[in-house]
């Protein structure tokens, strides 16, 4: 726990101008400014300084990082989309960038894209009367036994009962 130090207007406007700089693009430095700003507030109340709890688990994406992948993934599900190229995305190694995928969503970025493909996948399957291979190909699959393989782990059945039971 940071030391209760002597808090005056401008030590005050100071450590809130920097969290605010810091605050999309660095969490962790903004917390430590709020941490020592609470800090002085709890000197002068002699009571101890409360803890923030961060606004997203440390380790993970930033708000801006999993906007900017969830867009790409959005907008390439027809194609290939690599860890590597997401990664490049936020400035991260793909390692670094898998670890903090997992911590912002709780998965694994193949597993975000199979879910958002399988999620296309019925929604074509309800607005369109396309055959499945198609809707396949289009949702990024590489084929109809891709589609059906990875929609019945993710649903619980094949493509085809699921959408004869979903338009009843």
């Amino acid at each position: 726990m940071l030391q209760p130090v002597a808090a005056d207007d401008r030590t005050v406007a100071t450590l809130v101008t920097r969290a605010l700089a810091v605050l999309d693009h660095d969490p962790d430095g903004a917390r430590l400014c709020l941490d020592r700003l609470a800090s002085l507030f709890a000197d002068r109340q002699n009571e101890p300084a409360a803890i923030a709890t961060p606004s997203q688990p440390r380790g993970g994406l930033t708000s801006w990082q999993l906007r900017r992948v969830t867009e790409h993934v959005e907008v390439s599900i027809a194609g290939p989309i690599r860890v590597e190229t997401l990664a490049a995305l936020v400035g991260l190694s793909s390692g670094r960038f898998t670890d903090a995928f997992k911590v912002s969503t709780g998965e694994t970025p193949h597993a975000y894209i199979v879910e958002r493909r399988v999620r296309l996948a019925q929604r074509l399957m309800l607005e369109t009367d396309e055959p499945l291979c198609q809707i396949a190909c289009t949702c990024g699959f590489s084929d109809q036994a891709h589609l059906t393989r990875l929609f019945g782990r993710a649903v619980g059945q094949t493509p085809m009962r699921w959408r004869k039971a979903a338009r009843r």
